[in-house]
């Protein structure tokens, strides 16, 4: 009988362990602040903006955030402007204090936190992948990144070493920061295709390698896993059809135009062998692809397919409203064209000394954009308030599109959804040149947004005025 009793106790506690929840918190103790946010990750990874915590103060004003999780998380902590990346580690505790206007971590891992703080992440644009260009074998890529990556695992291993950071924090540093230069090998390797195709062969086995020594299933999913999760799905597998002609630019453009390429790119990732990497994937791509605000229709039933495969998915809940904003889009859009929408015929404007000509009389201010450019149309949002202030100072809008003449419709249907008052025109390609040559912020390159101010004289007062964002400075320039 004992012995039963012994054997079910063992039980009992063991269902108890088993029952234990693991919780990570943050404390900041911060003055004059109405709110923080966390945004933090979902299922283990960080998509946009979907898992986005607003935390008020306590009676002591404290901020206090505190989470389940079953292994390390990459955070990001938002006071105002000011961004901090941090990770929630289980049982865990970040304390974060506003000391002589900067913002102090404290705790066992303080130093880990600024470490990772220090870390330079650029974007892996034109300009950073031009630092590459002449890296034409793996040698000369991996040394190159072993220059970068051994500083920082250096400074990592000095706090080892002092005991300044426990052992599973500096795991996950290390982690952090393996993932960067494999991700950015990655691009650098993939990015040679825009030079060459096919990619070298060692150039190939190079990005296998690295997927190899830094899997996908890893525990920590990083503040990259996304980007260099992408690389693997979808990225390689359309280098290689194109490499070997299953694919071409005009069929991709075929695709695109008939609105087929979001599915073809669904479908490509979903054939991952691993079902749970692929349903983060592609509720990342089923995002991203919303969040630019093209509208393509295909979004929708990519959801619904989405859906169907991932019946049971969390991201399904955060996904819904982006493609409703789809849903209304085309609801909106077959209405009237708005009250107050004028039209230029760009066809015979080639240059913008000829526009110029026909804006005399007015003071206008001048907003350059293009439907494929999501930065452009987040910039609508402020509209109603640039109206206003517009209207105060005797200024006119103007739109300028630098889309292309076949999807005329789509840009007449994005003046109707967003609501654009004012006079537009379709650059022709002649004026896109001559634009390009002499009007950008940066010669030969065009960069959208971008807004002018021309006076009534027809003159161009600057042509790098300040965002519809930001109205203060605006009006600064318009008084003037």
């Amino acid at each position: 009988m004992k012995k039963i009793f012994y054997l079910l106790s063992i039980l009992i506690l063991s269902s108890c362990a088993k029952e234990e929840k693991e919780y990570a918190e943050i404390t900041i103790n911060l003055d004059n602040t109405d709110f923080i946010e966390v945004s933090n990750p979902l299922e283990d990874i960080y998509i946009w903006d979907i898992k986005n915590d607003t935390i008020y103060p306590n009676e002591k004003n404290e901020f206090l955030f505190k989470k389940e999780i079953e292994s390390p998380e990459y955070i990001i902590i938002k006071i105002g402007e000011k961004r901090l990346k941090s990770v929630l580690i289980p049982n865990a505790k970040i304390e974060l204090a506003y000391i002589d206007s900067s913002f102090v971590f404290k705790g066992k891992n303080k130093a880990g936190m600024n470490l990772l703080n220090e870390f330079k992440r650029p974007y892996f644009d034109v300009n950073e992948s031009s630092k590459y260009q002449s890296d034409t074998t793996s040698f000369q890529i991996t040394q190159k990144i072993k220059i970068q990556k051994d500083e920082e695992l250096n400074k990592l291993q000095n706090l080892i070493d002092s005991t300044k950071i426990e052992k599973r924090f500096a795991k996950v540093l290390e982690d952090e920061i393996n993932y960067f230069y494999a991700l950015k090998t990655q691009q650098i390797i993939l990015g040679k295709q825009y030079q060459k195709i096919p990619i070298k062969k060692d150039l190939l086995e190079l990005f296998n390698k690295t997927l190899e020594n830094y899997p996908l299933d890893n525990e920590y999913k990083t503040s990259v896993w996304l980007d260099y999760a992408d690389n693997v799905l979808l990225q390689k597998p359309l280098y290689e059809l194109q490499a070997d002609s299953s694919i071409t630019r005009d069929s991709i453009q075929k695709w695109y135009k008939n609105d087929k390429w979001i599915p073809f790119q669904f479908d490509l990732i979903n054939k991952y062998q691993n079902p749970k990497i692929a349903e983060k994937v592609s509720a990342n791509y089923i995002m991203n692809a919303s969040k630019q605000k093209h509208f393509e229709k295909s979004l929708i039933s990519t959801f619904n397919n989405f859906k169907d495969i991932y019946p049971n998915s969390l991201y399904s809940n955060y996904l819904k409203p982006e493609i409703q904003i789809i849903e209304d889009y085309y609801r909106k859009i077959s209405g009237e064209m708005p009250n107050g929408v004028e039209f230029i015929d760009g066809k015979n404007i080639s240059s913008m000394e000829k526009l110029l000509d026909k804006l005399q009389g007015d003071n206008y201010y001048v907003d350059v954009w293009a439907t494929w450019c999501g930065p452009c149309k987040k910039e609508f949002q402020h509209n109603e308030d640039l109206n206003v202030l517009l209207k105060s100072k005797g200024y006119k809008k103007l739109y300028i599109s630098l889309d292309k003449a076949e999807i005329e419709d789509k840009w007449k249907q994005d003046i109707i959804y967003y609501d654009l008052n004012g006079l537009h025109m379709l650059a022709s390609q002649e004026f896109f040149k001559h634009f390009a040559e002499n009007y950008t912020l940066q010669k030969g390159y065009v960069s959208i947004p971008q807004y002018l101010i021309i006076d009534e004289n027809g003159n161009i007062v600057t042509h790098n005025a300040p965002r519809p964002s930001n109205l203060t400075e605006l009006e600064k320039i318009l008084t003037e």
